[in-house]
């Protein structure tokens, strides 16, 4: 996969995600998960942080809890992130 084609591929990942964010409503807490892929483990780490707190801008909430899993692919590592983000 060239780096045009993953860039592509993580921008509609992205919109897709934020598409389907819903607001965080006053009192509840939500579960949301992001990723990132790239060559090296920490630009992935990077893209998957930024996929984070971009959903839960556009949630209007903030991230109370994270984990993070990043593991080697063909294209170079993905890593995969559980948080909750809740009410600010």
């Amino acid at each position: 996969m060239t780096r045009k084609e993953l860039t592509v591929v993580i921008a509609f990942g992205t919109a897709l995600l934020v598409s389907l964010a819903a607001p965080v409503e006053a009192g509840t807490c939500k579960s949301v998960k992001a990723k990132g892929v790239a060559a090296k483990l920490a630009t992935a780490s990077a893209y998957a942080r930024a996929d984070l707190l971009q959903t839960a801008k556009s949630m209007g909430g903030k991230v109370t809890q994270s984990s993070t899993n990043c593991g080697a692919v063909s294209a170079g590592y993905k890593c995969k992130i559980d948080a909750v983000v809740c009410p600010k």
